[in-house]
């Protein structure tokens, strides 16, 4: 079964040319034979964040929303704060 994936990097410091997380994940998307909908990085900022996911959220054609970055221990890393104001 193919799933719609979109695929959120969050980071003050990636692009697309040097996002290894984000690459290995599109890499395996497809080797899964999945599609992916919709590839986007963003700086660690909580309403950022929030806008991107609740657009995705909305999108019929998208079943899985993945995120990687914006975990770490610094104040700025605010991805489970994000997650969590659109889980309420």
């Amino acid at each position: 079964m193919q799933v719609n994936i979109a695929l959120l990097t969050v980071t003050d410091t990636r692009t697309f040319d040097n996002d290894k997380s984000g690459a290995i994940l599109v890499s395996k998307i497809k080797e899964a034979n999945h599609h992916l909908v919709d590839r986007k990085i963003c700086k660690d900022d909580k309403k950022d964040i929030v806008i991107i996911l609740k657009e995705w959220i909305n999108q019929k054609n998208i079943d899985v929303i993945i995120t990687t970055g914006g975990t770490g221990l610094t104040g700025r890393d605010i991805t489970p704060e994000a997650l969590e104001e659109i889980a309420d």
